[in-house]
């Protein structure tokens, strides 16, 4: 059974029917497939980092937030990121079951000063995040320093931002889900739009600009939170300073905020 999600190929070949480059149902070919594959990518980013004119601010989709886990291994202290990574969003956490603090975050100069004082092993007490090297075909990449280096194996758990990475297979998915979709293929509707007729129309552009901010308003109630009811959700980890390891008896678990 088909979803009801858009296909690269789907929003390229619309695009080619808008231009009246082919005919309904047909895919375009030769200069005119490099045209509006150029299109879509066009029509994709400004899909990806629009503004929220409620705020006149950048709005970050939900969606492009990723779970990641790195496994550690003994005496490596480089690690690359994925190559669609972007932003960190959460703490750099251990694994379940390891009572060790959250790790700091620190420069790559600190990192080096650090090695070059001590090439000290144990368990990771602070990251970097640091470009790695600059690829023609893929753009800029990113690793992970770490320090001390691991002296054994651990789990290490984040959350960071996407750079969704240009579709090329034709059944490649447009990110987002079915509640983007429409969205994105107005943007590049929208930028065939502009190319072809010089921005005299605008009905694409201002369709995508109202679906997107649709989007925006749908997408900012995805409140993710554990916080139901009684702030002190998690009596064990709420009282616990995970830095000194000492628990706070001050902290009143009983107690409801709505009380």
């Amino acid at each position: 059974m088909a979803r009801l999600t858009l296909s690269y190929s789907d929003v390229y070949q619309k695009v080619g029917e808008f231009l009246g480059l082919v005919a309904s149902g047909t895919a375009p070919t030769g200069q005119d497939l490099t045209d509006v594959k150029d299109i879509v990518a066009r029509g994709l980013r400004q899909f990806l980092y629009p503004i929220d004119m409620r705020e006149g601010t950048p709005h970050y989709w939900s969606f492009l937030n990723q779970y990641f886990t790195l496994n550690l291994v003994a005496d490596q202290w480089k690690y690359a990121l994925p190559l669609d990574y972007s932003d960190l969003l959460s703490e750099i956490v251990f694994d379940t079951g390891k009572w060790l603090p959250r790790l700091q975050r620190r420069s790559g100069i600190q990192i080096k000063d650090l090695r070059s004082s001590s090439d000290a092993s144990g368990w990771p007490q602070y990251y970097a995040i640091v470009p790695s090297t600059y690829d023609l075909t893929t753009g800029s990449s990113f690793e992970l320093w770490f320090y001390p280096k691991p002296s054994q194996s651990y789990i290490l758990s984040t959350f960071y931002r996407i750079d969704p990475l240009r579709p090329s297979a034709t059944t490649d998915l447009m990110v987002g889900g079915i509640s983007a979709a429409e969205a994105i293929l107005e943007s590049c509707l929208g930028v065939a739009e502009h190319n072809q007729d010089d921005n005299t129309t605008q009905h694409h552009q201002k369709k995508a600009e109202e679906l997107i901010q649709k989007l925006i308003r749908f997408d900012s109630g995805r409140v993710e939170s554990n916080l139901v009811g009684n702030l002190y959700y998690n009596k064990i980890w709420a009282g616990l300073d995970r830095e000194s390891g000492v628990f706070n008896t001050d902290i009143d678990f009983d107690r409801d905020v709505y009380a």
